[in-house]
């Protein structure tokens, strides 16, 4: 057992007073919206005195995922006086496993959107650079992560809102198989496609939060056996940000020079697949989904009460057109139809790609882009001499697989003067535990000589 440190205080205190004091360092980033200090400090001393303290670590909480006791508002002033009684299973098996939960963070309003630009409880600055914006949608957990307040956090995915702010931060991020994860206390955008994810510093720290969470470990490919890695032709690789482009070349030149295949893989088709599917299964599923959320949880309003309390104009207007039945786009239960009937096909044509090229798992850039300025390009932004729109820009690699319910693992890439960029590893829906051990031997190789490279992340016993 380890002694009593400052003012007669263990080891779950320290670790817990330490994170706070980096909280209140790095509060211009606004990664919390609910930060439990009295809840997080009370809790370390009963571990404490307990004994058991010095194996208790920080974890920051997405505010879509419920927290025994916290609010959770989703990032939207609607439910911002909604506190759930219960844990949702995911923090549940994470507390058990040794995580106090510090605080609840901020997020896009409703999980609906890329830069956690919360016009609510303000912008979330990016961990590795506060100018810039972090990602999302769930940016604060990100930063949070990246900034070292936390051991680990939590977020949730839809169509990449761990793997892009993970990239956007430098650090690691996986999206779980569909149903890998229990979903229930975590607020719905999508029912098809939501999944909580872990973030982490490090790698090893990601496969210990799935093997908390789901109760298995895996074992990496025999070491003499060659990896094949898919490299995409299309889309994912193309009309990349400079930066970006120079460290997946630098990438891929450094993974082929090793004991690994790369093959070619044709995906255009899986974006077409997406365009069919993705968004209309989040607008078709949205309304139904929340409002048996609202109802299970007596919040005491209507998905329609929700979105017209919304502060963000653009996820407001989407939302009120497009998902609410009332609204004027609203495409009816048929178009869900369809859209479900076509992610089967798109499941289809990855298992295909997967069975046909004899592949582990397939690479592309994470985002195409580095981070953006905060307060700004929330709509828009320039890449290589034109304006681009922000959302279907930054979720162009990672939405087709979040739609087929595939695992992705993001890993951040050496990069010399830039923001981090990271690299998207996809298996097969429900391969996660060896695609978490593909990403092992991948993150070797790129961090082979180079110090560990941005992101490479410290062990979490020495983070400070």
């Amino acid at each position: 057992m380890v002694g009593p440190g400052a003012a007669g205080r263990g080891p779950a205190q320290e670790a817990v007073a330490a994170a706070l004091e980096r909280a209140a360092a790095v509060a211009h980033l606004n990664a919390f919206i609910t930060l439990d200090a009295e809840g997080a400090g009370a809790e370390a001393a009963r571990h404490d005195r307990r004994g058991d303290g010095a194996r208790r670590w920080c974890l920051a909480v997405k505010d879509n995922i419920h927290v025994a006791s916290l609010p959770n508002t989703a990032g939207t002033p609607g439910l911002a006086g909604f506190v759930p009684a219960t844990d949702a299973p995911v923090v549940a098996a994470l507390r058990a496993a040794g995580a106090i939960v510090l605080g609840k963070t901020n997020m896009h309003e409703l999980a609906l959107g890329v830069t956690s630009g919360n016009p609510t409880f303000g912008a979330v600055g990016n961990g590795a650079d506060p100018a810039l914006f972090a990602g999302g949608s769930s940016g604060g957990t990100a930063a949070a992560v990246a900034s070292g307040v936390v051991d680990a956090g939590l977020g949730t995915d839809t169509g990449g809102s761990v793997g892009i702010p993970a990239a956007l931060n430098g650090i690691y991020g996986l999206r779980p198989s569909a149903g890998r994860y229990p979903s229930a206390g975590v607020t719905p955008l999508s029912v098809t496609r939501d999944t909580p994810g872990p973030m982490a510093r490090t790698l090893n720290r990601l496969a210990a939060l799935d093997a908390f969470v789901t109760g298995r470990t895996g074992t990496a490919p025999p070491p003499d056996r060659a990896l094949r890695l898919g490299l995409p032709r299309h889309v994912f690789t193309e009309d990349l940000e400079a930066p970006v482009l120079a460290a997946w070349e630098a990438a891929v030149d450094r993974i082929a020079r090793a004991r690994t295949i790369l093959v070619p893989v044709d995906t255009g088709h899986l974006v077409e697949y997406d365009a069919r599917a993705g968004m209309h299964l989040v607008l078709g599923e949205f309304a139904v989904a929340l409002d048996r959320y609202l109802a299970g949880h007596r919040v005491g309003r209507s998905s329609a009460e929700v979105v017209d309390a919304a502060a963000d104009p653009g996820v407001a207007e989407l939302l009120r057109t497009a998902a609410l039945p009332a609204g004027p786009a609203y495409a009816g239960p048929a178009a869900l139809r369809g859209a479900v009937a076509e992610r089967r096909a798109m499941q289809a044509a990855y298992a295909e790609l997967f069975a046909v090229n004899g592949v582990d798992a397939i690479l592309s850039p994470t985002v195409p882009v580095c981070a953006r300025p905060l307060h700004r390009h929330e709509e828009w932004f320039p890449l290589n001499g034109r304006e681009v729109p922000t959302f279907p820009t930054l979720i162009r690699n990672t939405s087709p697989s979040a739609t087929a319910g595939l695992p992705s693992v993001t890993v951040p890439l050496p990069v010399d003067g830039s923001p981090p960029v990271g690299l998207q590893l996809v298996g097969p829906r429900g391969g996660d535990l060896e695609l978490l051990a593909v990403a092992a031997r991948v993150d070797a190789l790129l961090r082979r000589g180079d110090g560990g490279g941005r992101g490479g992340g410290v062990p979490v016993s020495s983070r400070r």
